[in-house]
């Protein structure tokens, strides 16, 4: 099954433009072929040039947003690509879409992921599948392989609408290929304001660690910032903070404590300079040892003696004495720095991940003490315990569990709370999920469903959760028998001088920008913008896996905008 899905998919021309035989014959060559396919589709080494290859680049967008493209070069003898150079773009203006290129990596997926239909997977495992976008300059495509190369176009926000033709020059050590290019830009600009919450957790000291650097030193701030523009170049505006890290105690041995903010502040600077901060999603104060515990574990920032040592931190539970009179003393004075420094507005507070039943009284008391000592602190967590209503300002539930108990957070949201959803190693099945063996428009698509369902905010924890070798160890063990699905762990990837862009991550900001768009024709005519999105989310597990049907829906969306721009 998932070869027919392969090759339906590979028949695709949604995005591109059917050239003239005479045309396609100046992509052929005796040692290669160059083809272009729709970027939803991911193209294996085994992926054979289709008997109609299609030749021409078409990418339809609007000024300010990102759109992605792909072609693949195909070997009948073992090639050398040399240089793959983008032409100038012309077309009505001099100010043209931006392209780049970059030849896509593969990575292994060995076990695959499991309770999946066929038909819901982009390929079956063991396979090498494409997903880092790499740095490097040339490439060796076998006899017999496909090499693919992802283009992202940018279009400035001062393009003249219309068509800029160009062309990209492939040469190779068997001759060259042009590949024709045409970007439209659309007269409908996207702004720059990011209305969807996002946020991936990322690790500080897996940067540190993957980067050979010391952790906190000045070249580790370094590299922080060059995630952190990533981060904002793919409209992630919401960052993990821990503030039990990045907060210090000091007592003066009496158990009078003061914080120093000081590293804090650094962070807040550096990733609001980068464009990231539309919230500070403060870290957890409370964590768990066994699933099922009755009560979590407190969390404490490092606490400084008077002698200048760093005192043990305590075993203690959250609902403990101990940790309210902590808590009474550490929650005013994170309150009150937040507002001085005019960050309430955009702070939230996680307690504890994931509370089910057994440990909902614990994270209730825990709450009674945030209320208490910071009430002006919203809380968030990902849960869907409903034991724990009234405890909790943001429900962040998987989308089962979203489904199951809808009337419910329907319910919430009447209440004033707010409602996201996220994944993780779950949801499978026919659930949307941003794995490496799921079809790539499960990710994009993952933000019509935040359309969809009036969700302001999407959490992933695995942005850059490395084990192992992050380029061949995509599946690791979580403990007994259960492996991670493949690249739940991290949609990005350690480069030599930083990060290094995966495909996942492009189709996800091209869902983020999708959802923006649709909130803007949603203000102008509802009806309208909810017909498109329901034509290719129709549920959470019915949803179209047909690049063709997708791009037409979107091309549909733009056009509506179109219409009702010009009617204001």
């Amino acid at each position: 099954m998932w070869r027919k899905v392969v090759w339906i998919l590979l028949a695709t021309i949604s995005a591109v433009t059917v050239c003239h035989a005479g045309e396609v014959q100046q992509m052929r060559n005796s040692a290669f072929d160059v083809w272009v396919v729709d970027p939803l589709v991911k193209v294996l080494p085994d992926t054979p040039a289709p008997a109609a290859p299609i030749s021409r680049i078409h990418v339809d967008a609007v000024r300010n947003e990102y759109e992605s493209a792909q072609f693949v070069i195909t070997a009948r003898e073992k090639t050398e690509i040399t240089g793959v150079t983008i032409g100038k773009m012309v077309g009505p203006s001099r100010i043209a879409p931006r392209v780049e290129t970059n030849f896509l990596g593969f990575v292994p997926v060995k076990k695959g992921t499991t309770d999946t239909p066929p038909d819901h997977l982009a390929v079956k495992a063991p396979a090498d599948v494409p997903d880092p976008l790499l740095q490097t300059k040339s490439a060796t495509v076998e006899a017999g392989k496909s090499q693919p190369v992802w283009i992202t176009v940018y279009v400035p926000k001062k393009a003249e609408p219309g068509e800029y033709k160009g062309a990209i020059e492939v040469a190779t050590s068997h001759g060259t290929a042009s590949v024709p290019m045409t970007v439209k830009v659309h007269p409908v600009t996207l702004p720059d304001a990011r209305t969807l919450y996002l946020t991936n957790w990322f690790s500080t000291w897996k940067i540190a660690n993957a980067h050979g650097l010391v952790e906190w030193s000045e070249p580790h701030w370094k590299m922080i910032g060059a995630y952190a523009r990533m981060m904002a170049d793919h409209r992630q505006n919401v960052v993990l903070t821990q503030i039990t890290e990045l907060i210090k105690g000091h007592d003066d041995g009496s158990g009078n404590l003061t914080f120093d903010f000081t590293m804090f502040d650094r962070w807040v600077n550096l990733f609001t300079e980068a464009g990231v901060i539309g919230a500070i999603e403060g870290g957890h104060l409370g964590t768990r040892g066994p699933w099922e515990a009755p009560d979590f574990d407190a969390l404490w920032p490092p606490i400084i003696g008077p002698d200048g040592s760093v005192k043990p931190k305590p075993a203690i539970k959250v609902t403990s004495e101990e940790e309210r009179k902590f808590l009474s003393q550490f929650l005013p004075a994170l309150q009150n720095y937040l507002e001085k420094k005019g960050l309430l507005e955009h702070y939230i507070q996680h307690l504890c991940d994931e509370p089910i039943p057994a440990n909902a009284e614990s994270y209730k008391k825990l709450a009674s003490y945030v209320r208490e000592y910071a009430p002006k602190l919203r809380i968030i967590d990902a849960s869907m315990c409903t034991e724990i209503a009234g405890s909790i300002d943001i429900w962040v539930p998987q989308p089962p569990e979203y489904e199951q108990k809808q009337k419910f957070f329907t319910e919430r949201q009447k209440a004033g709370d707010e409602v996201w959803f996220y994944t993780c190693l779950s949801p499978k099945g026919k659930y949307m999920n941003r794995f490496i063996d799921y079809p790539l428009i499960d990710t994009r698509l993952l933000h019509w469903v935040n359309f969809k369902y009036d969700m302001p905010g999407y959490l992933h924890w695995g942005f850059n959760h490395w084990q192992g070798d992050p380029f061949t160890y995509l599946e690791p063990n979580w403990g007994g028998d259960t492996f991670l699905p493949p690249g739940d762990s991290h949609i990005v990837y350690p480069g030599k001088r930083g990060p290094l862009i995966s495909i996942r991550l492009e189709a996800l900001r091209d869902g983020v920008e999708d959802y923006e768009l649709l909130r803007i024709l949603a203000k102008r005519d509802p009806k309208k913008a909810r017909k498109i999105c329901d034509s290719v989310v129709r549920s959470l597990t019915d949803y179209t896996l047909d690049p063709v049907e997708f791009r037409k829906a979107r091309l549909q969306l733009i056009k509506a905008l179109e219409e009702t721009e010009s009617d204001e």
